[in-house]
């Protein structure tokens, strides 16, 4: 089963000094696609210009994935068998690319502004967790 689901949120309102209502057009982006059945992406981004990008394909797959602020960007891609992913970035300019392969894996990583991450984990049973500041 593949399905793939993008979309574009926006349009908060305004109101101006002279009591005039004006729209502002924020984009958040987020491209999701899913290859199996039993996967799962938690996703929550607040702030400008964040994006995020995920396959997963294989099945049990989970991710919870939140952004932050201005400017992040996540790539995620998971295949195998039941690997999670928690990813965190706050603040500006972050970017963090994951890949998964196999089965049982876990990745969790918080980055706070300015930081760049990319890993690419195999195997079974692996785990890896990072916390930059």
């Amino acid at each position: 089963m593949k399905k793939r689901i993008a979309y574009c949120y926006g349009c908060i309102f305004a109101l101006l000094s002279a009591g005039a209502l004006a729209d502002v057009s924020l984009q958040f982006t987020t491209l999701l696609e899913r290859h199996a059945l039993a996967n799962g992406v938690d996703i929550t981004q607040l702030g400008d210009l964040n994006v995020t990008d995920v396959t997963q394909s294989g099945q049990g797959h989970y991710a919870v994935l939140l952004q932050q602020g201005v400017l992040n960007q996540l790539s995620l891609i998971q295949s195998g068998f039941a690997n999670q992913a928690e990813v965190s970035q706050f603040g500006n300019g972050n970017s963090a690319q994951i890949i998964q392969n196999g089965s049982n894996n876990l990745i969790q990583l918080q980055q706070w502004g300015n930081r760049q991450f990319t890993v690419e984990q195999s195997g079974v049973g692996a785990e890896i967790s990072v916390i930059q500041y």
